[in-house]
């Protein structure tokens, strides 16, 4: 996963080379009509180097102000894993993570600001931007839950249960209303790619970096060495609508 990372990181950096010499005069501070808008409303998904193929859920809400500047608030959903979980395949076909015992899940509400370097032409060329933002996560430790050969489903607990007596996990819905909140804060610094965007629709591309702090340690995998804040490369696609 952190090559995969690093290798869309490059591919943006080079894009980013490319459409940003194509502009010619549509840069800094320049104003197209096809950009005048106020209210941006966009989703989107990512993953990060601590996260599993769909790391992260997100919505954001950006208000247009002066000076090609935006305020923006919104709200991601993260799930992170720990460095060492490996998933392993069970008599019967099915995968569970030995000695997880917890979920790490992250809400993050936040608040930030968007610096736009430079705009899009009419049908041409890339808007690109850079995003700051901060915020309180609420983490829910959640219980790891694995299917048993005897039929019942429990956390998983590495004095209990060996390797040989699971046969898979109970998914991430199991132990989900038996999460420990643990409070924390995060921060965010990003650039934003845009190539098809319009009027009214936008479709653009984040890479960046994220970092996290929580009250105390989350206990992911009771075996190892376990953290109580988390750094992360990530990069996201998001889609959305602008007025």
């Amino acid at each position: 996963m952190k090559i995969s990372i690093k290798v869309l990181a490059v591919i943006s950096l080079f894009l980013l080379s490319n459409q940003a010499f194509s502009q010619g005069r549509v840069g800094f501070n320049a104003i197209e009509d096809e950009e005048d808008y106020k209210i941006e409303n966009v989703f989107g998904f990512g993953i990060a180097t601590n996260s599993g193929l769909l790391g992260s859920l997100f919505f954001r809400h950006s208000v247009a102000l002066q000076n090609n500047n935006l305020s923006h608030y919104g709200v991601e959903i993260a799930n992170t894993r720990h460095n060492r979980e490996y998933r392993q395949t069970s008599f019967n076909g099915s995968t569970f993570v030995i000695g997880k015992s917890n979920y790490l899940v992250s809400i993050r509400p936040y608040y930030g600001r968007e610096k736009i370097f430079f705009q899009k032409a009419p049908q041409q060329g890339m808007r690109i931007s850079g995003l700051i933002s901060a915020g309180p996560t609420l983490g829910l430790e959640a219980p790891y839950f694995v299917n048993l050969s005897n039929g019942n489903k429990e956390q998983y607990d590495p004095d209990i249960h060996s390797v040989n007596s699971i046969n898979g996990n109970s998914g991430p819905f199991k132990g989900l209303f038996k999460s420990n909140i643990v409070p924390g804060v995060h921060m965010k610094a990003s650039l934003t790619f845009e190539t098809t965007s319009t009027k009214s629709r936008v479709f653009g591309v984040q890479v960046g970096f994220n970092v996290e702090g929580f009250t105390r340690k989350i206990e992911i995998i009771p075996a190892a060495e376990n953290k109580s804040a988390y750094s992360a490369a990530f990069f996201s696609v998001y889609f959305g609508k602008r007025r």
